[in-house]
């Protein structure tokens, strides 16, 4: 089983840690810093990568953020294949203080020329990948209408795709049905009350009975999407596929970095279906694992596959 990622906003992320409380407007010293490759599509490739899958990544590059990139993507033993943009590549900035809260400044990314975005894409679609992830946001350059698109000539190739992002480009993306999605609550909801799928909303969507499931639901029904999955943080994860309900509760594990978790639970649960041959319930089980073996890891650390197979023992 083979997957390609494909990444059109990369950059390089960088985790500042400050052992006081946040000060906004004043000096903040970090008492460290974490520098990473960044995006979904990268935190994706490197997560399958190291559960054991053949996958290349695909994404721009350019300047000295995308020499730094690839040297990260390269000291992992990733495939990967770039095209060269003359904007280069984004930096996004995670700040985290002594009380656990982070504030996040991240790039728009861009602007990418169209014959930049065009070179990367068909070279994407050149793959000969069974299953392909397309995974975050879009640089300045790039339509809003850019994963319908592709979407739509990936499925027509005989792939599955898989689709992770929000927004413009999740309304856009769905419309030509993505065999999966992900949102995590919040951009679920805004799914519902943009497309107007949904009127009114409770107080507190994940503790009312039956609500996050009729709204993946609807979602998978008017759009055609073979699996609509919800990850809800400490609350577990939840999925409707073909008509049926199934789910996970989170790993039980202290919190120690959030970020990428969701790039890691989708990793999962796409590695588990496609390429391990579960069913749907112990696919979910096995993505709130990768996610559990993420978020006990500070910072933007990816978890290994012994670290996933220590908290599904725990699962």
């Amino acid at each position: 089983m083979k997957f390609a990622v494909l990444s059109l906003n990369p950059g390089i992320d960088r985790a500042l840690y400050l052992s006081d409380p946040m000060n906004p407007g004043h000096m903040n010293r970090a008492a460290r810093t974490v520098t990473s490759q960044g995006s979904k599509g990268a935190n994706v490739s490197v997560v399958l990568h190291r559960l054991g899958f053949e996958v290349t990544y695909y994404a721009f590059t350019g300047g000295l953020y995308g020499e730094l990139c690839e040297k990260i993507i390269a000291a992992e033993g990733l495939k990967a294949k770039y095209t060269g943009t003359a904007c280069g590549i984004r930096v996004n900035t995670k700040v985290t203080d002594c009380n656990r809260l982070c504030t996040e400044f991240n790039e728009k990314g861009g602007p990418v020329t169209p014959e930049e975005y065009e070179a990367l894409t068909q070279s994407f679609l050149q793959d000969d990948a069974e299953v392909v992830y397309m995974c975050g946001s879009f640089p300045q350059g790039v339509e809003k209408t850019a994963y319908r698109d592709l979407v739509a000539a990936e499925k027509s190739l005989g792939r599955k795709v898989i689709l992770d992002c929000d927004g413009d480009a999740l309304i856009n993306g769905i419309q030509s049905s993505p065999d999966i999605i992900k949102p995590n609550t919040d951009e679920l909801i805004g799914l519902l009350r943009r497309t107007g799928m949904c009127k009114t909303f409770p107080q507190d969507p994940q503790g009312t009975p039956g609500f996050m499931e009729k709204a993946c639901a609807k979602v998978a029904a008017k759009y055609g999407i073979d699996t609509v999955l919800c990850t809800m943080g400490p609350k577990g994860a939840l999925g409707i596929s073909k008509g049926k309900t199934f789910f996970c509760e989170a790993a039980p594990v202290e919190l120690r970095g959030f970020s990428g978790a969701g790039d890691t639970f989708l990793a999962g649960f796409g590695a588990a279906r496609y390429a391990l041959g579960m069913d749907d319930a112990a696919a979910l089980r096995y993505a709130s694992a990768c996610a559990g073996a993420k978020i006990v890891l500070e910072g933007t650390t990816l978890p290994t596959k012994e670290g996933v197979d220590e908290i599904l023992k725990l699962m």
